[in-house]
């Protein structure tokens, strides 16, 4: 029973650094393990580091919307405020889909290259 006793003491530090490391994050660690799981794959295993690090950097996102709040004279914050502040941040999406409808675009056109070339060689 000593060496079990032990081994509990052992942990126990391990597990309270984790304990307080879960409690000084922005959001429930649990929502956002949850939201990470759900896209992907089936059997896809997220390491509680990776779930950590998203939350971070969550909060950092959300303390920059709030500080461009902050910037407003107004007496209230309205959604409509919120809808303006994080459009920048949508607009990334709008670009990474940009990229890909150009980069199809631009292997179409090297495909059709490589068509007339071989076409050349052949003449």
């Amino acid at each position: 029973m000593d060496e079990e006793n032990q081994k509990n003491e052992q942990n126990e530090p391990a597990a309270e650094q984790v304990d307080s490391e879960l409690a000084g994050l922005p959001f429930p660690h649990s929502r956002v393990k949850d939201l990470l799981k759900s896209k992907q794959k089936e059997g896809v295993f997220i390491k509680k580091r990776a779930a950590i690090e998203l939350n971070l950097w969550l909060g950092k996102m959300a303390e920059k919307v709030a500080e461009e709040i902050a910037k407003s004279d107004r007496a209230y914050v309205a959604a409509e405020d919120i809808w303006r502040i994080t459009r920048r941040f949508d607009a990334v999406d709008i670009i990474e889909e940009e990229k890909k409808r150009l980069d199809a675009h631009l292997e179409a056109i090297k495909a059709d290259v490589e068509r007339l070339q071989s076409e050349l060689k052949r003449v």
